[in-house]
């Protein structure tokens, strides 16, 4: 198989990038660095240097994070509350987190979201290994990037599955050990380069991956030292509006026979990609603000903790906001009713009715958040007891839902991790069925069956089943656990 294969249409960089070279990967879809195919550019003429390759394949390795992060958002995004699978041609097992196994069509296929992570780990390896030392023009810039890029693909790895192996043939590596490999990587990053804003860049990624291992102190130190650099901070994974489509854009706005629909009190943050090539920005401040609320929850510092909450809303809702004519009327193709176009909506049977969170469509211009956004004012955070750290955590987690809403965080935050395809299964003699990363993990206080997705609508209130966010909290504090 192909490296770059022709499952979308590329651009002409693709056809520069296959010029240089053609990969091939084995049956279980990893790179195999010893095997060229491209009759111009051998293994031997790349050993010789000078050749100029990093350049196309820098370029093929952000094409490919694009790639994964698209997948890793649209997929896991579905998963937990954040979206209801209507009508799609995503696995109907996606809301049904007990029911994933290594045979969904989804998570099987070669371009899902473990496919694209693990060939961008690949690529970058490869060129990290072989192109960049046999690369004369190559710049410790280029290495830097492609070490970051390295690194993103094991915390993605960490982040969303029970484990996964990292070369061919290899052993199950879980999720601690990834992000560990994935702080190795933005170290190595960071002492090779420090371009433009790539310092910050890096201190943001190593204070999320501090955060997923537990380590409050070196998670506050990553975070404090990213508020130092640009307070607007993003990195984005882009997109092209002809060759390679932001899948959130497909999914949520060319609404024909892809149909996926939010939660209805997350319904004000949808679709956050109005263009075929919005870009997704998978690294931004507000994370910095968010780890050091959690930190100082963690601690008692509960006053420090709200302001850190007010500054992750302020920036947040600084973010710019773009009108949209949505057209879609919201059907809810199995039943064949409506959903919510407006009212109010409670966030469990117990929580207050709130307005102003489902929008009007149905043919309307809407106001849509394009980087963050939330409905949480700092009122409302200061309105919060400093006794009552339950409420503070599950305010939390309701701002990082929304913060990253259909950026592919909220599934890890939940709880939930998805087992590897299952030709990886197959074909690794490393690997059993049943072995740790080929099952899903779901945490016991997940709902059953597709319950992260109820809700009932009586024409004018809509009543979300389980807010998720005071799940979270009734079991993460006394004692306070995970990720700190």
């Amino acid at each position: 198989m192909i490296l770059f294969k022709k499952h979308k249409t590329r651009g002409l960089w693709v056809a520069l990038l296959l010029g240089f070279l053609a990969l091939s990967l084995s049956s279980c879809d990893f790179l195999d660095p010893t095997e060229v195919r491209n009759p111009q550019t051998t293994e031997e003429s790349l050993q010789a240097g000078g050749t100029g390759a990093t350049t196309p394949f820098l370029n093929g390795i952000a094409f490919r994070y694009s790639d994964a992060i698209g997948n890793i958002a649209y997929f896991t995004d579905v998963v937990s509350d954040n979206y209801d699978n209507v009508a799609t041609f995503i696995s109907p097992s996606a809301d049904f987190p007990r029911e994933i196994v290594p045979q969904d069509l989804t998570l099987n296929g070669g371009d899902g979201p473990y496919f694209e992570v693990q060939e961008l780990r690949a690529l970058a390896t490869f060129t990290l290994e072989t192109v960049i030392p046999n690369d004369a023009q190559a710049t410790a810039q280029q290495r830097a990037e492609v070490l970051f890029y390295r690194g993103m693909a094991n915390l993605l790895s960490g982040e969303n599955y029970g484990g996964v192996p990292i070369q061919e043939d290899g052993p199950v590596i879980p999720p601690n050990e990834l992000i560990q490999m994935a702080i190795a990587d933005f170290d190595a990053a960071l002492a090779t380069s420090q371009h433009a804003d790539f310092p910050t860049r890096i201190n943001i990624v190593r204070a999320r991956a501090y955060r997923m291992l537990g380590n409050a102190a070196q998670a506050a130190q990553e975070a404090n030292a990213a508020l130092a650099g640009n307070p607007q901070f993003t990195f984005p994974a882009r997109y092209d509006a002809s060759f390679n489509i932001n899948d959130g854009f497909t999914f949520a706005v060319s609404r024909n026979l892809n149909d996926i629909q939010p939660l209805p009190r997350l319904d004000f943050l949808d679709p956050k990609y109005t263009l075929r090539d919005s870009p997704i920005n998978s690294v931004k401040m507000e994370e910095a603000h968010l780890i050091l609320a959690e930190v100082a929850l963690s601690q008692g510092n509960f006053g420090q903790a709200k302001t850190h909450m007010i500054n992750a809303i302020n920036l947040a809702n600084s973010r710019p906001v773009v009108q949209f004519r949505d057209v879609d009327p919201r059907p809810d193709n199995q039943t064949g009713t409506f959903r919510p176009q407006g009212g109010t909506v409670q966030a469990s049977p117990t929580s207050p009715p709130i307005a102003g969170l489902i929008l009007p469509r149905a043919g309307n211009t809407v106001p849509v958040p394009t980087v963050s956004a939330t409905h949480l004012t700092p009122g409302d955070i200061n309105a919060i007891p400093d006794n009552n750290p339950v409420e503070l955590l599950r305010t939390l987690y309701l701002l990082r839902q929304e913060i990253f809403f259909f950026e592919g965080r909220r599934m890890s935050d939940l709880g939930i991790r998805l087992p590897m395809m299952e030709r990886e299964i197959e074909t690794n003699p490393n690997i059993s069925a049943g072995s740790p990363g080929t099952v899903a993990v779901v945490a016991a206080y997940i709902p059953q069956a597709d319950g992260l997705d109820e809700f009932t609508f009586d024409g004018n209130n809509t009543v979300i089943a389980v807010d998720m966010n005071q799940v979270i909290a009734d079991n993460r504090v006394s004692p306070f656990t995970m990720p700190f």
